[in-house]
């Protein structure tokens, strides 16, 4: 059989061809006038063509009984993958300003967008480019850092965007209040911090004495006191403002002319009086319960001043019950065993002086009533 025809910048390679021992015979559009002219039944031919070309047609072809090669000779054409594919927010850059095979394609983003994907695409031998299409997304950088209670507003996250900080009120911002989205998707600069206000240390108080309760940065308090026997002339506590001042006055102590008179202490001694008041009540009143009692008075001759009267004069005694030992009873009157001249025996003695008074005369061995003795 005759050799096989070959179009341009095609390769030929012949296997199962004995009568060159086994061997492959490779053969080129070049070559093909001085290779081999003859080849057994039943060998096989493959096309391949030039690199920068592509091969239109069936590669294989096989040395048939009748003397002919199947199929039809293939043909090689030129390679060119076209122009490659454009990208939203981007562009392609043509190297060598070709299509053809190995050409090269560059692609990039338009500002703020980044790519996501492959920069470089290589035109291959089957005419497409390699890879696969990339993408351009827009910048987006993530939620900026905040530190020490500080706010951020954010008009956009996209690259371009700005992120304004601001502090709380009585603290100071220590570093740059506004942050720009880079086109790298990273925030500028860093994130500022908020330091409190801190007021300078309260001074000493002469004659007295300051609590500082919690520190002396912004809305911390301060307390004033005096020592004893002075008063304190102006504020008792003080706060620490947010322009960096304490509010009000210093305070003073001064000498205390009089004590005043706290309404604790008030209270107390009102309370002191209210009890003393009571209990003299209480002691009054079992007093007057025990001198209204009346008291049993004994029958005893030392006690005459008890059963005697004050007017002495108008005292009678009756005698009508009495008797003697011999039940003999007594007169009604009790003076008609008695002589006249007997009746009295100087019952009262003048006692001499200017005084003109008479004091009864004790007589013996008898029994006085009112001034009268009886025998």
């Amino acid at each position: 059989m005759s050799g096989a025809n070959l179009a341009d910048h095609s390769i030929l390679s012949v296997t199962n061809n004995d009568r060159m021992y086994g061997r492959t015979l490779i053969k080129t559009f070049e070559s093909q006038s001085t290779s081999v002219a003859t080849y057994k039944v039943g060998a096989l031919v493959k096309y391949r063509c030039e690199r920068g070309y592509k091969i239109i047609g069936e590669p294989l072809s096989t040395c048939e009984e009748s003397g002919q090669w199947s199929g039809e000779v293939p043909e090689c054409s030129f390679v060119d993958c076209r122009e490659p594919e454009q990208v939203d927010h981007g562009k392609v850059i043509l190297t060598s300003n070709a299509t053809y095979y190995g050409a090269i394609a560059l692609y990039s983003c338009d500002i703020n967008y980044e790519l996501d994907g492959v920069s470089r695409r290589i035109c291959l031998e089957n005419g497409t480019w390699s890879l696969h299409l990339p993408i351009c997304r827009e910048i987006q950088c993530k939620a900026p850092d905040v530190h020490n209670g500080a706010h951020v507003n954010i008009d956009t996250n996209s690259a371009g965007g700005t992120a304004r900080y601001t502090c709380p009120r009585g603290h100071n911002m220590q570093g740059n209040a506004t942050r720009q989205c880079l086109s790298t998707g990273k925030w500028s600069g860093r994130a500022p911090q908020c330091i409190a206000v801190e007021c300078l240390e309260p001074k000493k108080l002469e004659n007295g004495h300051v609590i500082v309760t919690n520190g002396t940065i912004y809305n911390s308090a301060i307390e004033y006191h005096c020592v004893p026997g002075f008063k304190r002339v102006g504020p008792y506590l003080r706060k620490c403002l947010e322009t960096g001042n304490w509010s009000g006055e210093e305070p003073k102590c001064e000498v205390a002319l009089e004590e005043p008179q706290e309404s604790s202490s008030l209270g107390q001694n009102m309370g002191i009086g209210a009890s003393i008041v009571v209990i003299l009540l209480v002691i009054l009143g079992l007093i007057y319960l025990k001198l209204k009692t009346p008291v049993p008075v004994k029958n005893t001759d030392n006690i005459q001043s008890a059963e005697m009267k004050d007017d002495r004069s108008a005292s009678v005694v009756s005698y009508s019950s009495f008797s003697d030992r011999n039940g003999y009873r007594m007169p009604s009157s009790i003076y008609s065993n008695i002589d006249d001249e007997n009746m009295y025996n100087s019952p009262y003695e003048e006692t001499g002086g200017e005084s003109e008074t008479y004091e009864p005369e004790p007589v013996s061995n008898g029994i006085t009533i009112n001034g009268v003795s009886v025998r």
